[in-house]
C-alpha cells in the first residue's frame, strides 16, 4: 500500500510540474505576440504619415565672363643668379673671421681677417724709406734749379722715390689682400676655417649665394613649342617655401 501511496504521488507531481510548464509557454507566447503587434502598428502608423525631405541646400553666385588661359607643368630647379666659393689669395693665419654661419652678406663686407703684423711692419719700414727718398728728391730739385747737380743725379734721386713709392704701394696690397671680403651681395653658408687656422693661398672660406633673383631652369613637351612665345607669364612653387609664389 505504501509503495502504491508513492507512485500516486509521483503522477501527481509531473502533473503539476506540466501544467506549470504549459502556463509559462503560453505566457511567452502572448507577450512575443503583444510585441509584434505593436510592432505592426507601428510600422503602419510609419507608412500612412507623409514622409518629409528635408529641405535642400542652395548656393548661388553672379556669373561673370573671364578669359581662361591653359596652363602647362613641369618640374625644374632652381639656381642663384650668382654663386661662388669665397678663397683667399694669400696664405697666412686666420685672425678674425667677421660673420655667423648662414647669415647675409652685403657686397665689400670684411668676412675673414689673416694676420698682417709682419706685412704692417714692413710697411711701416717702407714708409720711413720713402719720405727719406722723397726729403733726397726735393734736395736734388733744388740743386738741381741751381745748377749744383748734374741732370743725372736728378733722375737718381727720381727713380729712388718711385722704387720707394712702390714698395710702399706694394705693402698696402699686400695688407688689403689679408681681408677677405664678400664679392656681392647674397647668402652665407657654413665657413670652412677657424681662428688660428694656418692657411695657404686659395683656401675656401665660405660658400656665398645671391638669391635675388634666382634662376629656374624647367623643361617642356616639344609638341607644346607652337604654344610658347618670349615674355609668357610664369608661376613658380616649391615644397620648401609653399607660402612664396
Amino acid at each position: 500500500m505504501h509503495d502504491v501511496a508513492q507512485t500516486e504521488m509521483k503522477k501527481l507531481r509531473v502533473k503539476s510540474t506540466r501544467k506549470a510548464l504549459s502556463k509559462a509557454v503560453l505566457g511567452l507566447v502572448v507577450v512575443l505576440l503583444m510585441i509584434v503587434g505593436i510592432k505592426a502598428l507601428q510600422i503602419l502608423k510609419m507608412k500612412s504619415a507623409p514622409m518629409m525631405m528635408p529641405p535642400t541646400t542652395v548656393s548661388s553666385a553672379p556669373v561673370k565672363e573671364e578669359d581662361w588661359s591653359p596652363m602647362l607643368s613641369s618640374v625644374g630647379s632652381i639656381s642663384a643668379v650668382q654663386g661662388a666659393v669665397v678663397s683667399t689669395e694669400l696664405g697666412g693665419t686666420v685672425a678674425e673671421i667677421k660673420f655667423p654661419n648662414g647669415s647675409v652678406a652685403k657686397q665689400g663686407d670684411v668676412l675673414v681677417k689673416l694676420d698682417a703684423s709682419s706685412e704692417e711692419a714692413q710697411l711701416r719700414t717702407a714708409e720711413a724709406d720713402l719720405e727719406l727718398a722723397r726729403a733726397d728728391l726735393q734736395r736734388s730739385q733744388d740743386l738741381a734749379t741751381r745748377k749744383v747737380i748734374s741732370k743725372a743725379e736728378l733722375d737718381s734721386a727720381e727713380s729712388k722715390f718711385k722704387q720707394k713709392q712702390g714698395t710702399v704701394d706694394n705693402m698696402r696690397a699686400m695688407i688689403v689682400k689679408k681681408e677677405v671680403r664678400a664679392p656681392f651681395a647674397g647668402q652665407l653658408g657654413i665657413r670652412q676655417v677657424n681662428v688660428g687656422q694656418m692657411i695657404n693661398a686659395g683656401q675656401q672660406v665660405v660658400s656665398l649665394q645671391a638669391l635675388d633673383p634666382v634662376y629656374v631652369d624647367f623643361a617642356l613637351p616639344q609638341q607644346h613649342l607652337a604654344n610658347l612665345s618670349q615674355g609668357l607669364e610664369v608661376h613658380v612653387q616649391t615644397d620648401a617655401l609653399r607660402s612664396i609664389r
